[in-house]
């Protein structure tokens, strides 16, 4: 019977490390979470948005500032109503204002203008704050 205690113990005292280390964890939430509005930078060149992802939290006001270095037509899916798919052009920067509204990962599409097949060439993850 000593080892069922000791093995109660055991698990006790797993299981406080285990809440200790989590309340210590960051999460992954962008460090400006609690800012109302927030500007991201990105830049498009050939197949690929560097960086390959946006990090924001849902209510947050998002300028999103595209420098592309080819043409085409950029796309958010699942955000289709605050960002229509918009034309970019090589050396023409552009911007994009929305409400980040609904929390999830959500693919970022560019369709080439010598191609308009969708490629996928990033994320928006939009955390809950």
């Amino acid at each position: 019977m000593p080892t069922d205690r000791l093995r109660v113990r055991t698990a006790i005292l797993l299981g406080a490390v285990a809440l200790l280390a989590a309340a210590c964890v960051d999460f992954g939430l962008p460090p400006d979470c609690d800012e109302p509005d927030v500007a991201r930078e990105v830049t498009v060149t050939g197949g690929a948005m560097s960086p390959g992802s946006i990090e924001v939290c849902r209510d947050q006001q998002v300028t999103l500032v595209v420098d592309a270095e080819t043409d085409g037509v950029f796309h958010i899916h699942g955000y289709d109503q605050q960002v229509p798919a918009t034309t970019i052009e090589a050396g023409v920067e552009l911007r994009l204002e929305f409400a980040a509204g609904r929390s999830g990962q959500f693919p970022i599409e560019l369709h080439p203008a010598d191609d308009p097949t969708g490629i996928d060439i990033g994320i928006l993850t939009v955390h809950e704050p």
